[in-house]
């Protein structure tokens, strides 16, 4: 009777843990901080990413202006470009800080402040580290040596498609109402 019971009560436990599991109910549904939300952002190198690409966007549109001035000014001097470089530099384009709070909202709102922590402890390992480092040249070179094979790929897939679109073609031919019913060496008998 004992051993029942003992297998019922742990039958039962299971049970809840898989009804939670299910319903999706997290055992933490406490949301992270916006201080882990920050360093889980930074440990995974998207802040840094967003920086840098906003210091590249700032810098395409100040060589466009430079461009497009000295098209439309062929004989401007060294110190009115100066200036024109002012203008950009005295004018920087907004930072990471300034579209944040979007992206800790949709952190907060997604993961649990046990997930961002133990995002955190993984992207601050050695490992995380390392992969965080590496994954730039892991996705080029995932890039490069895939090419080949996926224009090869491409190009089966394109004649296969065509050889069915062409078969495609004639049954519908042969479906038309008014006698092209008859296959193609039937009609010249």
């Amino acid at each position: 009777m004992v051993r029942r019971l003992a297998a019922l009560v742990v039958l039962f436990t299971s049970m809840c843990a898989v009804g939670v599991a299910q319903q999706g109910i997290a055992l933490d549904p406490m949301p992270p901080s916006r201080a882990q939300v920050l360093a889980l952002l930074t440990a995974m190198g998207i802040r840094q990413n967003v920086e840098n690409s906003l210091k590249t966007a700032q810098n395409r549109v100040k060589a466009s202006a430079h461009a497009a001035y000295k098209k439309s000014h062929p004989d401007a001097d060294e110190a009115s470009l100066k200036k024109l470089d002012a203008v950009f530099d005295t004018t920087p384009l907004f930072g990471f800080e300034e579209i944040s709070e979007t992206v800790v909202a949709v952190y907060q709102k997604n993961l649990s402040a046990a997930d961002v922590q133990a995002g955190i402890d993984f992207y601050t390992s050695e490992s995380g580290k390392r992969l965080v480092e590496k994954l730039p040249v892991i996705v080029h070179d995932a890039n490069e040596s895939s090419k080949e094979r996926v224009q090869q790929k491409l190009e089966v897939y394109s004649a296969e498609i065509t050889r069915k679109l062409e078969a495609f073609q004639q049954e519908m031919e042969q479906q038309k109402p008014g006698g092209n019913s008859a296959p193609k060496d039937q009609k010249s008998k």
